[in-house]
């Protein structure tokens, strides 16, 4: 699934074929990861993130999860917003992969989506993540103004997103292949955003997310106009272009030990007992 995503226990083979994002089903007709989507939802819930300095507006975890991803070697992962007011503020992401003796060891990533950053939030394993900036978006300046219609805005956006690449360094330099499907859209009644998607890029060999791209259309003082935001969701090298000129770059993370205040950050958890196999 992800490379060297984890510096830590969880290492992962990087030229490891990867399945669709749907689970398969077992010889019961079950999904198979029944059991693991569950412990991750279960993970994502323990995680309280809040808008305000004060703690009195919390995100709100969505329902469902915005994307479901699983690979040949048994190592899949969930992929989770948590909301305020309709807008996506915070994405974050449940994974794990086998270990000797039915064990899998577990992590979680999660990345600032808001405009201003948002209260330190304690993790697991006695760390911090607390973001000294918010996510800034780009203005793009060189395409068609903002249709008036919800439908004809997202097939504005695949138009636009069609000009981008995205890239990263995995043994060699990989261009990711983008998913047309929108990992999730929002249209807030109130607010400068009017209407906002996040698209994701996969590496090749799979469907495990490895680069976001936030695409919104947002009220200026000249109307309204198209905004973009890259989001890593690798700890790989990645960087982003556009007609093909460079115009981002994310080095390769390197997580800090206790508190972290960059926009992305992940984190090694437990090693646990797999959950779809029976204790002896």
């Amino acid at each position: 699934m992800r490379r060297c995503r984890f510096v830590f226990a969880l290492i992962l083979p990087i030229l490891a074929p990867v399945m669709a994002s749907d689970d398969r089903p077992a010889g019961d007709g079950k999904p198979a990861n029944d059991a693991l989507r569950t412990f991750y939802r279960k993970t994502a819930e323990k995680y309280v993130f809040f808008h305000d300095a004060e703690r009195q507006q919390p995100l709100m975890l969505a329902e469902k999860p915005v994307m479901k991803w699983a690979n040949d070697n048994d190592y899949s992962g969930d992929v989770f917003v948590w909301t305020r007011d309709d807008l996506p503020e915070v994405i974050g992401g449940v994974l794990s992969g086998p270990r000797e003796g039915n064990r899998r060891g577990v992590g979680v990533e999660f990345h600032l989506l808001a405009t201003d950053p948002i209260p330190a939030a304690d993790l697991q394993g006695r760390s911090r993540w607390a973001p000294k900036s918010g996510l800034e978006r780009h203005r793009l300046d060189d395409v068609p103004k903002p249709a008036e219609s919800a439908v004809a805005r997202l097939t504005q956006m695949r138009q636009i997103l069609r000009d981008f690449s995205a890239h990263m360094d995995a043994n060699g330099e990989w261009e990711l292949r983008l998913l047309p499907q929108p990992l999730t859209r929002y249209q807030p009644k109130d607010g400068p955003v009017v209407d906002g998607a996040l698209f994701t890029f996969v590496w090749t060999r799979g469907t495990d997310p490895e680069l976001i791209l936030l695409f919104e259309c947002r009220k200026t003082t000249a109307g309204t106009a198209w905004f973009y935001a890259p989001v890593r969701f690798s700890n790989r090298a990645l960087w982003l272009k556009h007609h093909d000129v460079e115009v981002w770059r994310g080095p390769v993370h390197h997580e800090p030990a206790a508190e972290s205040g960059l926009l992305y950050t992940i984190r090694s958890l437990e090693t646990i007992d797999d959950p779809r196999k029976e204790r002896n």
